[in-house]
């Protein structure tokens, strides 16, 4: 009978490491978003002067997700995992209560922008998830040892997470659960044969121009190609210029979205800049000038500020949907590649 209990506590004990790790990943793997999570809960704890290192602590966070879930999965350095998870379930739990209690307007940021939770059902999550820990950890002894094996494991797996997290640091999510993924249209590209989901679902950029005037329109027809800035003190302007004049030479229309209304925007006057709120362009595109390619209204391409496909023109000038599929199955691929490594890591070794 001990030796069933004990498999029952490691399996559980497996179950909210998969968790855990699950619930990392997601959160490693869009670095800005996990910044905005963390910002609104500072905000909330009434800790605004801390939000300068958001993005700082957001990866360190997930990251000791990510260890805490290797950790019970693989059995290596059980005890310790298993008193941090009870530490994380703990401030998870005490946190969610208090955004139900208070009706909070922001989201609890549990998996990303991958699911997104009522108050009442984070907390309920967290109390499900307190109850396994329970049974996986108590009594609080015979974790017994892992094999050696899976030391190496845990050390394989974490050296992945590490280089998942160097990747997102520098590149575009993966994959893109925001509004504005591949494929979404606009709500001002939408006709009226459009059904009511679609019309809910589809995300508005509200671009306005120096007068104050909408004007969503010029990105819902044609080839419309949009430069985003949502932080214009840190934006590499030059870059952001250079690509701009790049994309003129194609069929496309370059515009240059900008955050607010800031004074000094040092770009040419034949540069067309239009304006857009901060929370709408982060959300376009994670990198501050990054670029989104529309078709008629739908995102077929997007790309951050570093890394300009060295064929834009070609690209834009091309089959809209073709270069879609290509870099959607790229990522598609990257990322179930990412998942098969992570497993056979955790799993077979």
């Amino acid at each position: 009978m001990n030796r069933v209990y004990l498999r029952l506590r490691r399996r559980a004990a497996g179950l909210l490491g998969i968790v855990f790790l699950v619930s990392g990943i997601l959160k490693l793997s869009d670095p800005v978003g996990t910044m905005l999570i963390v910002t609104e809960y500072l905000k909330f704890l009434h800790l605004a002067w801390i939000t300068p290192a958001a993005r700082i602590l957001g990866v360190l966070f997930s990251f000791t997700e990510c260890l805490v879930g290797i950790g019970l999965i693989t059995g290596v350095l059980r005890k310790a995992s298993a008193l941090l998870s009870y530490v994380l379930l703990g401030g998870f739990t005490v946190l969610t209560l208090l955004l139900w209690i208070f009706d909070a307007p922001m989201d609890c940021g549990c998996f990303g922008e991958a699911i997104h939770l009522t108050h009442a059902q984070s907390f309920l999550k967290n109390v499900g998830l307190l109850l396994l820990a329970a049974f996986a950890f108590t009594p609080f002894k015979e974790f017994g040892r892992a094999r050696k094996r899976k030391a190496v494991s845990a050390f394989f797996a974490t050296l992945a997470i590490v280089a998942g997290a160097i990747y997102s640091n520098r590149h575009l999510p993966v994959v893109d659960f925001t509004p504005f993924n591949w494929g979404a249209r606009l709500f001002a590209s939408l006709d009226d044969e459009a059904g009511e989901e679609e019309f809910r679902r589809a995300p508005i950029l509200s671009i306005s121009d120096a007068n104050g005037e909408y004007q969503d329109e010029m990105a819902a027809v044609g080839r419309v190609v949009i430069f985003s800035v949502y932080d214009p003190a840190k934006a590499n302007w030059a870059l952001v210029e250079e690509q701009y004049r790049t994309a003129s030479f194609s069929q496309a229309l370059p515009l240059v979205l900008v955050a607010g209304r800031p004074e000094d925007v040092p770009l040419p006057a034949d540069v067309q800049l239009l304006y857009a709120d901060y929370k709408t362009l982060i959300t376009l595109n994670r990198s501050n000038g990054g670029g989104s390619f529309f078709y008629d209204g739908e995102l077929m391409h997007k790309w951050d500020a570093r890394h300009c496909p060295e064929t834009l023109v070609e690209d834009l000038n091309g089959d809209p949907d073709a270069l879609s599929t290509r870099h959607v199955t790229r990522r598609r691929v990257t990322a179930q590649g990412f998942c098969v490594v992570m497993l056979a890591i955790l799993m077979l070794l």
